[in-house]
């Protein structure tokens, strides 16, 4: 059988045996030759050494997570395996780092739990057969699970843990996705257009122009700005909490994270890109101290939790916050791109360089995030913390999803984000709260 590793140079003591074992058992080692780096003629031999390969043998160890070239081979392999439907690789742990997310759904042999990994493996590859001799693929996933969970409970303990919040926080609670607030206020705004000039109404009609003329969400943004004029706040208030809002698990979740730790310190600040009150509800509820800031010179107090709300602050009940303006339309975005030194903007990267960032229920389409994302971590060093993203799996085939994985990650690489993966939205309120009693 043909037989291409990968491995870490670190791991090199450990390849040896196994490769000698291998050829002992009369398999035939693949090696690349070549200066290693990402240069196009040494992708495409590696890609040949792939293709000719009967198994992939990875050995996973925190020096293989550490290696870009290792990454690369790696995240080659998987994509080689992903587009010809077959299962070559074996990935073999050396030691308690997480196992690669695309390659959670490969079965895999761990020297740290068991004895005679080499000899299990020549015998699965001459029988072919993985039952009872590989660990389970889930496994994998519930190590990665435990990993990351026991990593951000350090930094909570330690005072240095940031939840960042999108959409996805308050979307379960009753608050409208931005797609439906849109339509919301695109409704409002053809009813009055309906009421003055007899324009024929229904939700239907505003479906087809939402689908047909309406142009990018921003520039839609500008349009409804314009027309409401004064009372664009207020419009907007009314449309976030058009149906009745409850409690969710996750913004419970939240709170439970959020409360004063006895043996620690407690979690150092919440920022969120939505405009609802929900979290703050729900602190108070549970008689949690918070301080709600959405505008320059806010502070709070030593025991209060400050909540960022860097887009903009529309709270359910009472006035509406006097100068309050909100980040909802194209010329908003433009003002933060032109305005490095806002306070929105120097939050965000002060929490990011100081703190270990925890970002929940985000897209990563927002330009100005993934702009400030890019320049803290162009200017980390090897202290800055890490930073983490709550990602869900695709609900389609396991080819697909393992693919997805491998370029979203890449993406939240580059942006110094590691990303920690749910099969279901429903399992992120209890990592959350793993993360507060671990």
């Amino acid at each position: 059988m043909n037989i291409f590793m990968s491995y870490a140079s670190e791991d090199r003591h450990y390849a040896a045996l196994l490769e000698n074992a291998l050829i002992k058992a009369g398999h035939k080692i693949i090696k690349a030759t070549g200066k290693v780096n990402s240069s196009k003629s040494f992708a495409q031999k590696l890609n040949r050494y792939i293709q000719s390969a009967d198994a992939l043998i990875v050995l996973i160890s925190w020096a293989t997570l550490k290696s870009k070239w290792i990454r690369h081979e790696v995240e080659s392999m998987a994509i080689q395996d992903f587009s010809t439907n077959e299962k070559k690789i074996i990935p073999i742990k050396l030691d308690s780092s997480p196992m690669p997310s695309y390659l959670t759904n490969y079965d895999y042999l761990d020297s740290t739990s068991s004895d005679g990994v080499i000899e299990k493996l020549i015998q699965s590859l001459s029988t072919g057969e993985k039952k009872d001799v590989f660990e389970s693929a889930s496994g994998a996933k519930e190590q990665n699970t435990l990993h990351y969970s026991k990593e951000l409970s350090k930094k909570l303990k330690t005072g240095r843990l940031t939840l960042v919040c999108g959409a996805g926080v308050s979307i379960g609670a009753g608050i409208p996705t931005w797609d439906d607030l849109l339509f919301r206020l695109l409704s409002s705004m053809i009813r009055n257009a309906s009421e003055a000039r007899s324009i024929p109404f229904d939700e239907a009609s505003v479906f087809d122009f939402q689908k047909d003329y309406a142009p990018s969400s921003l520039i839609l943004g500008k349009y409804l700005k314009n027309h409401f004029g004064d009372n664009f706040l207020q419009e907007v208030r009314n449309s976030l909490y058009l149906k009745k809002t409850e409690r969710c698990a996750l913004i419970d979740s939240i709170v439970d994270l959020s409360r004063p730790q006895r043996a620690s310190r407690s979690l150092d600040s919440i920022i969120t890109f939505n405009f609802d009150s929900l979290i703050e509800e729900n602190l108070k509820r549970e008689n949690v101290p918070y301080r709600t800031i959405y505008k320059e010179g806010m502070t709070h107090g030593p025991n209060e939790l400050p909540i960022y709300h860097v887009h903009g602050y529309l709270p359910k009940a009472g006035p509406l916050p006097k100068d309050i303006d909100i980040v909802f339309s194209e010329d908003s975005y433009h003002t933060q791109f032109i305005e490095p030194f806002s306070w929105s903007n120097l939050i965000q990267l002060i929490k990011l360089n100081e703190n270990t960032c925890l970002f929940i229920g985000l897209s990563f389409t927002d330009p100005n995030l993934r702009r400030l994302l890019d320049v803290a971590n162009r200017k980390k060093g090897s202290s800055s913390p890490a930073h983490y993203i709550i990602k869900k799996s695709l609900s389609s085939t396991e080819a697909l999803d393992g693919m997805a994985k491998i370029f979203e990650e890449q993406d939240a690489r580059n942006l110094g984000l590691k990303t920690i993966w749910v099969d279901e939205y429903s399992e992120i309120p209890t990592f959350l709260k793993n993360i507060a009693i671990s």
